[in-house]
């Protein structure tokens, strides 16, 4: 079974690009993973300093790895994302069966 994630961020104000350089620099090494099916980051329309990651991975397996990853082989590039969050607003995560 596929899992895909919907990751919403809210950036602190003026730092969509930013966060967008960055991510791009991770983004080059998760699609390398296995299991990985889609990896990508797209900005609101509307509302520009609110992106949103979709994330389709293979199995809840292959997500878990991933994730563990993020903490440990990416850690300093997860942080500069944090980084750029908006204070005081935390991302949300829906979780979907494919």
């Amino acid at each position: 079974m596929a899992v895909r994630h919907v990751i919403t961020i809210q950036v602190a104000a003026g730092q969509a690009a930013s966060f967008a350089s960055a991510f791009k620099a991770l983004q080059a090494l998760v699609q390398q993973e296995e299991g990985c099916e889609q990896y990508e980051l797209f900005q609101s329309l509307d509302a520009p300093d609110r992106l949103v990651i979709l994330e389709q991975w293979a199995s809840q397996e292959t997500l878990e790895k991933h994730m563990e990853a993020e903490r440990n082989d990416y850690s300093s590039r997860v942080d500069a994302l944090v980084a750029l969050w908006a204070p005081g607003v935390l991302p949300t995560v829906e979780r979907f069966d494919v």
